[in-house]
């Protein structure tokens, strides 16, 4: 423990993982390991006041290992030092956490205060924005992922050339003088709840209340923390891809779409040498914050900035200043204030406010609360609860649990599979029906078959080989018949498959969401005509309907590549894609309407169950934990190395998983 300044001591330990001997599955020790990081940021956030904890991830690529991890506690100096010392210690180092890290007391503070080779800094903050007209001032909470093991973050920084810190700070925070904000809370309530009385029609109003009901309800009884999450770095591609990182497996998707922002600093902003100086110390900062703050942003007072539009002859009347409305105080068990046991609440209150308060009632009502500004809100966009904040305060999940499974498979395949060889080899098992997901561990090919299972999950991070074996289905698809159709939905612009589109007729793109839609509506209406045509000559597949009556209809393949932005399409558009999506999923096994679902980050969002239930293949690359178990029941995606990439667990036509390395598709071939 080193003392810092004559008011507070450090405490730094380095943190390494180690094998646990609980003997449970894989799966539940995540899941324990995931409660035990989140019941630690409570124990230690009861520990002190204003006590400062951050986790540090600091990578040093000339370094061996390049990435290590430490703890850093900074608590406030007072008679209790030692003591509290001493607590703080025993539960790291002796409670739950101790099963899964070795944590290691360092004497000095020199691998967090050399920091000259800093030259950026970039922050996570709340999605700050006011809306206007209306001035409503929307601070959006943090939606924590809780599953979060920070694999991900760390497989990016693992890639980076140059110096890097990730911390994570948090400061506990309950002294009651610092809660200005629950009266501005109450205020901005009372005055939404007016406009909401009012009738006015407003769809940003309902959103407005609703965020702030659930401040009231949450943040006055919670233990709240203020944050800093930021990367220093060398410089800004490398700080902003490990922050979108974090940000993208830390967070979950939100109805309103608004993720968290990241902040850029650089070094003649007067904010870097604060915030740099703040890490040195393991202290928060609060000089980052959104640029909105710097346009004089929130001076108005709370009642006047937000008031029922007025009507009749009161259009025409200049508004007086008039003493602040009530507030609507939120304080349980809160005993009222009489002039007797038994008497009626005093009638000689203060005027104009006639509420009661809990607590330290007596000395409170010798001042009314002044009137709220708006500015007055802003401490919210750096306070978090210990709910909100558990995505982002996470230990990463330790390497040396890779799946022996994986360990033991992963490697038994050829160095280098083309499709030109897969096909030079197994042609003769590629027919109208079927194609070739990849070559098993045993060196046998795995085979997909459309009129056996109809549809199928394709997931993956970014990098891991989605992409490129969607490329090889489609070259199979018309490598058996390139007459057949094949439809393709990708919202990044079209980019990974406008090569294909533009040398093959047979492809058709959209890239946007409203075509999407279109495309859907068609095809679904492709289907019905298809189902009236078999009911009509009394037959059950498109076999029969060719071999019965010499009617030929060709199976047509739907590629919906980044399902995640459909969730960003207006509501209506929404609707008609995932109506006609769930519809086909149900019912077009029997047409020959097929589809391949893809996402990169595979959530109950993205892939609602009325879709997954009726896509009984998967093929799963690298993925997080949480997503490869809800996919195949297991988390083997998750042990899938980096490189090689196209390694993928397979569910087909067997129920076991198998691993399969999925073949190369050069740019070149379509060109023959």
């Amino acid at each position: 423990m080193e003392r810092i300044s004559n008011q507070s001591y450090l405490l730094c330990l380095q943190i390494n993982p180690k094998q646990t001997t609980q003997k449970a599955s894989k799966t539940e020790l995540r899941k324990n390991l995931q409660q035990t990081q989140q019941q630690l940021i409570t124990s230690i956030s009861r520990l002190g006041t204003n006590l400062t904890i951050s986790l540090r991830y600091i990578y040093d690529p000339d370094n061996s290992p390049k990435l290590k991890t430490y703890f850093l506690i900074n608590h406030p100096h007072n008679t209790q030092t030692e003591e509290n010392s001493q607590q703080i210690l025993s539960l790291l180092t002796k409670g739950k956490i101790s099963e899964f890290f070795t944590l290691t007391p360092q004497p000095n503070l020199s691998i967090c205060q050399n920091l000259d080779w800093v030259q950026i800094i970039g922050e996570i903050l709340k999605h700050e924005e006011l809306i206007e007209p209306q001035n409503y001032y929307l601070p959006h909470f943090f939606e924590a992922n809780p599953t979060n093991d920070m694999s991900a973050v760390c497989d990016v920084i693992h890639r980076l050339n140059s110096k890097l810190i990730l911390e994570i700070t948090l400061q506990t925070h309950d002294n009651p003088n610092q809660k200005s904000w629950v009266n501005a809370i109450n205020q901005m309530l009372a005055q939404l709840e007016k406009v909401n009385a009012s009738g006015t029609k407003d769809n940003l109003l309902s959103v407005t209340l609703a965020l702030y009901q659930k401040y009231q309800q949450l943040y006055p009884s919670s233990d709240l923390f203020q944050y800093s999450i930021k990367a220093l770095a060398e410089n800004w591609g490398d700080a902003s891809v490990v922050l979108s990182t974090l940000i993208e497996h830390a967070t979950k998707e939100t109805p309103h779409g608004k993720q968290p922002r990241i902040v850029k600093v650089n070094k003649s902003n007067p904010a870097f040498s604060e915030s740099l100086e703040a890490t040195k110390k393991v202290e928060i900062s609060t000089a980052i914050e959104w640029e909105g703050w710097q346009k004089d942003l929130g001076q108005m007072l709370i009642k006047n900035a937000i008031e029922p539009p007025k009507k009749g002859l009161g259009k025409f009347s200049n508004s007086s200043p008039n003493l602040p409305d009530k507030p609507s105080f939120s304080v349980p068990n809160a005993p009222l204030l009489t002039g007797g046991i038994n008497s009626e609440p005093n009638q000689s209150l203060p005027k104009p406010y006639d509420a009661v308060l809990g607590g330290s009632a007596l000395a409170k009502l010798s001042s009314t609360p002044p009137p709220s500004r708006i500015v007055d809100l802003k401490p919210l966009h750096r306070l978090a609860s210990a709910q909100e904040i558990t995505g982002f305060f996470r230990i990463a999940v330790s390497k040396v649990e890779t799946n022996t499974f994986v360990e033991e498979n992963v490697n038994m395949f050829p160095d280098f599979l083309t499709i030109e060889n897969l096909i030079k080899e197994h042609s003769h098992l590629i027919t109208e029906d079927r194609y070739i997901v990849g070559i098993d561990q045993k060196g046998k090919p795995s085979i997909s078959d459309f009129s056996k299972i109809p549809h199928r999950i394709v997931a993956g991070v970014p990098g891991s080989g989605k992409t490129n074996f969607i490329t090889s289905v489609i070259y199979q698809f018309l490598y058996a018949n390139p007459e057949r159709k094949i439809y393709i939905a990708d919202f990044q612009a079209g980019m990974h498959y406008q090569l294909i589109v533009d040398q093959q007729p047979s492809l058709e793109m959209v890239t946007e969401l409203d075509q999407c839609a279109n495309l859907l509506n068609e095809l679904w209406k492709e289907h019905e005509t298809r189902r009236e045509l078999m009911r009509e000559k009394r037959v059950r597949s498109l076999t029969d309907l060719k071999e019965k009556h010499d009617i030929k209809k060709h199976r047509i393949v739907l590629i919906i590549d980044e399902a995640f932005y459909i969730q960003n399409a207006e509501r209506k558009t929404r609707e008609s894609i995932e109506k006609n999506l769930m519809g086909l999923a149900a019912q077009a096994r029997v047409t020959g309407i097929h589809i391949i679902y893809c996402s990169q980050r595979p959530t109950p969002e993205v892939i609602p169950s009325q879709i997954s239930d009726n896509m009984d293949e998967r093929l799963i690359f690298r993925v997080q934990p949480a997503a490869s178990q809800r996919l195949l029941d297991d988390d083997i995606a998750a042990s899938l190395p980096v490189e090689p990439r196209g390694r993928a667990v397979y569910r087909g036509l067997e129920a076991e998983l198998k691993i399969v390395a999925t073949p190369l598709v050069p740019d070149e071939i379509w060109e023959n």
